[in-house]
């Protein structure tokens, strides 16, 4: 049983969906393991040798499906480790800049994107050589989707994964809504053929947007991140030539995004599929986004190839439509965790950012059940003190509960839409004592959490360890 499946995309994220959809293939009591992966990139399209950053889901997709080895990352895209995040500038503190450091556990990375795609686009088929796995190298002119499968240029195929910037599906153009929350829509990014000896990502509060830096054994890349609404390019370009000097060593990349995201992940025809560029996530701060993109990878992999019996039915469909929700109000959700506190700038970018962010966290639609029952005390288990600051007040009511601190302190603590940020109690505690939460005294700790050397503001960008 053969089907045809394509992935266009030329970036990393078609390389997590490729290598995740032929490892599911490829497994041993798979059905369709006669499946003919197409591969749809256009070469001439040169994809830039900027940093990226990659989480452990990520890495352990390419590990698991390659034969790569975590050497073979270093040697091959210049990765470097990330062993947490440095935020600079950023929340209510005016005394310190703060870390979130990573348990030792999680291999993420940060490597050369142009390098990755290059590389596997000329080595893949050494191991996947059985004629199973075919290279495309063209340009899409035209995408076309149905019930019964969708054409290239007029070539059939059972399934598309699109991992295009906006889809390229022509029935699908408007099928777009404004993110939960993300404050801005423009990049700028500069590639500085200096080495990041820095083992973190770094991000920069800065006047009109924030800087995220991704070092890479070779080079640095800095993206610089506004909303080109209340930002003008000239206002951008001098912003992050205080902190770059970006003129001084090459010309900027701009990139325009949008604040919308994409309705689905998988249409509901069944037959064609967003995921990672295509679906929205466009903003750098936390590289948070790229989780959600290998996760969804995953969920698109598990549609087609976990079920025989259920192939292509709307309830298995509706299954990754709930991940896809899941990740939209995750993303959002820690986006404005960091940004509610606003940074140590007071510019029309930051005051917006900072009240768009508390307005989203107070949205009381986004609060369910599991997260009512910290209410509970005194009310009935479905309300919600209208008077309360459910922003600021559920953390400090949690924090007095002893069975919902317990359940803070251990990975069963964050089922409600903190879950990305109180994940691990160690990077919940860092950063709510670094972004200066009025609550945060109030969750018990062995010891502080480490501070950087540097005043507030500073930049600096020493190693964690030498």
């Amino acid at each position: 049983m053969s089907r045809k499946i394509a992935i266009i995309g030329a970036g990393a994220d078609a390389v997590l969906a490729l290598t995740q959809l032929v490892g599911a293939r490829n497994g041993i009591d798979c059905v369709y393991s006669d499946d003919i992966i197409y591969w749809i990139r256009d070469c001439s399209h040169k994809v830039e040798n900027f940093g990226i950053q990659m989480d452990p889901l990520g890495v352990s997709i390419i590990g698991n499906n390659t034969t790569l080895s975590c050497v073979d990352f270093h040697r091959k895209f210049d990765a470097t480790r990330k062993l947490g995040m440095k935020f600079i500038g950023f929340g209510a503190r005016r005394d310190y800049n703060f870390m979130n450091y990573y348990d030792t556990s999680e291999s993420s990375i940060h490597l050369d994107e142009g390098k990755l795609v290059d590389f596997f686009w000329d080595n893949f088929t050494k191991q996947h050589k059985w004629g199973d796995v075919i290279l495309v190298d063209k340009r899409v002119n035209s995408l076309k989707i149905n019930k019964k499968g969708c054409s290239i240029d007029g070539e059939a195929f059972d399934f598309v994964v699109d991992c295009v910037r906006g889809g390229i599906a022509e029935e699908t153009e408007n099928d777009y809504h404004e993110s939960y929350y993300n404050p801005t829509d423009t990049t700028l990014t500069v590639n500085r053929r200096v080495p990041g000896d820095w083992n973190y990502t770094a991000f920069v509060a800065c006047e009109h947007g924030y800087l995220t830096g991704i070092p890479t054994a070779d080079a640095q890349t800095w993206v610089y991140s506004y909303d080109h609404e209340i930002t003008t390019e000239k206002e951008a370009v001098a912003d992050f030539n205080k902190h770059c000097e970006i003129k001084k060593h090459c010309s900027y990349k701009k990139t325009n995004h949008d604040h919308n995201i994409s309705d689905y992940c998988i249409h509901p025809c069944g037959r064609y599929a967003r995921s990672g560029r295509a679906l929205g996530f466009n903003d750098e701060l936390l590289g948070f986004k790229t989780y959600p993109e290998a996760d969804l990878s995953e969920a698109i992999a598990m549609f087609l190839y976990e079920d025989p019996d259920r192939q292509f039915s709307n309830f298995q469909r509706l299954e990754v439509e709930d991940r896809w929700e899941d990740a939209k109000k995750d993303y959002a959700t820690t986006l404005a965790f960091y940004c509610q506190f606003g940074s140590q700038y007071k510019s029309d970018f930051w005051v917006k950012t900072r009240e768009d962010s508390c307005r989203f966290l107070e949205d009381r639609t986004f609060h369910d059940a599991e997260r009512r029952e910290v209410y509970q005390d005194g009310y009935s288990h479905d309300y919600i003190p209208v008077h309360e600051n459910i922003r600021l007040d559920y953390f400090r009511r949690q924090s007095e509960n002893p069975r919902h601190l317990k359940m803070r302190m251990t990975d069963k603590g964050s089922d409600e839409i903190y879950r990305t940020v109180g994940s691990n109690y160690q990077i919940f505690i860092e950063a709510i004592k670094g972004l200066g939460a009025p609550y945060a005294d109030k969750f018990p700790v062995m010891c502080d959490p480490i501070l950087p050397p540097e005043p507030f503001g500073e930049i600096n960008l020493d190693p964690l360890e030498m």
